[in-house]
């Protein structure tokens, strides 16, 4: 009778010793789930956090491309050996501190996609402004001609370096036909500004000169 009772009690033992390891295995896994959940929750969160400041530093970005008018004045330029009086507008491009001046004929900008873009004649006659953070000048001038070169722009004038006399930056510049089109790269700190530009091959003497007056009025505060 003893020996059966002693059996009893053993097996009622290791039923309890069982059901316990159920119960925290149970457990366990319950407390697994919850934390994989937090996780999930707190990975989610930050992902979204992380969005939310890139949309923010994009729009700073592309707010900060809004030139600030300057004063208008008049200069004298000499087109085909001829000396013309031309209005300008002086301009600052900031938090860069770049200031440029443009003719007045080019009237209101457009800025859309961190540029400054300028066009007259049905956009026959096209200047562009944009910044291109951190990058080499190498880089930019690589990637410029590269673009036009997919746009079918295949003869073109050698690669030459921007006159340092002009506003002593360091920068690149070249041209492709046809229509005339080409770019003018600045290095400015870690950043490179990049001025496109298009026009007609009758228009080249009147643009020649203004590019050259645009050149020479970039300046870095």
């Amino acid at each position: 009778m003893v020996k059966k009772l002693l059996g009893v009690i053993a097996i009622i033992g290791l039923l309890t010793a069982c059901s316990n390891e159920g119960s925290q295995t149970t457990n366990n896994q319950m407390n697994d789930d919850t934390n994989d959940a937090e996780q999930e929750v707190e990975k989610e969160s930050e992902n979204n956090k992380n969005q939310s400041n890139s949309k923010d530093v994009m729009e700073d970005n592309q707010s900060n491309m809004e030139p600030q008018t300057g004063s208008t004045e008049t200069l004298i330029r000499n087109v085909e050996g001829r000396d013309q009086e031309v209005k300008v507008i002086n301009y600052e491009i900031q938090p860069y501190a770049i200031s440029y001046r443009l003719d007045e004929m080019f009237g209101v900008p457009e800025v859309k996609q961190n540029q400054i873009t300028y066009s007259i004649d049905d956009a026959n006659y096209h200047i562009s402004l944009e910044i291109i953070e951190h990058t080499t000048l190498e880089n930019a001038v690589s990637n410029l001609q590269e673009r036009f070169e997919t746009e079918g722009y295949d003869e073109s004038f050698d690669l030459e370096d921007t006159p340092t006399e002009e506003n002593a930056l360091n920068g690149k510049m070249q041209f492709f036909d046809y229509p005339i089109k080409g770019f003018i790269a600045y290095e400015v700190d870690e950043h490179v500004l990049a001025i496109t530009f298009r026009y007609p091959v009758e228009g080249g003497d009147s643009m020649y000169p203004l590019l050259g007056d645009l050149r020479k009025s970039i300046h870095v505060q």
